[in-house]
């Protein structure tokens, strides 16, 4: 599961000022930025209660294994050469997290580790399509509307994320790598 904390940050619409009712219009009124997300840090070393803390969801008698955690930014600023706006969305803070009951090197890591991965992917398809949105009411756009817009695309491209940790995915964890992650989960809540 992903933890979502959304920024928001909001500039003065460029259409307020008189200085600025003299710049041309922009080709495209609205422009959608995004960042790439990049191959977040990694931690191996935190536990499943951490992981919880920081927005892992964990059922009853459920441990969470891995967890990518990122800050989405957006804002919308005027255009500095043309009338418009610019909204852009930045992924500030990404860390990918396995719990250290799954030591680097076994197979129930890698397992967790790809799903994970499964996530970055996931969240460079959102900035790609992020990039591909257009606002529907662009010649009454304020800043405010512009804003409020973004943020309900946004929550729509996050529903990816949540439809990947489906019940069917995680019980996968059971089985793969030939029962490793529970013997390993065991094994630590033994030792432990």
């Amino acid at each position: 599961m992903r933890l979502f904390a959304t920024l928001l940050l909001l500039a003065a619409s460029p259409f307020a000022h008189a200085t600025e009712r003299a710049l041309p219009a922009c080709a495209q009124a609205i422009r959608f930025t995004a960042d790439w997300f990049a191959d977040p840090p990694q931690e191996f070393d935190k536990t499943s209660d951490f992981l919880v803390r920081q927005g892992a969801p964990a059922g009853e008698g459920a441990t969470a294994l891995g967890l990518v955690t990122v800050e989405n930014a957006i804002s919308v600023v005027p255009e500095t050469t043309c009338r418009g706006l610019t909204v852009q969305l930045r992924f500030v803070h990404p860390v990918l997290r396995v719990i250290r009951d799954l030591p680097p090197g076994t197979c129930a890591h890698e397992h967790v580790l790809r799903h994970e991965y499964t996530h970055v992917r996931i969240y460079r398809e959102m900035a790609r399509r992020f990039r591909e949105l257009v606002y529907p009411f662009p010649d009454s756009a304020t800043a405010e509307d512009v804003l409020r817009y973004a943020r309900q695309q946004l929550a729509q491209l996050q529903e990816a994320q949540r439809q990947f940790d489906s019940p069917e995915e995680y019980a996968g964890n059971l089985t793969a790598c030939k029962g490793e992650i529970p013997k390993l989960l065991m094994a630590a809540h033994k030792a432990g």
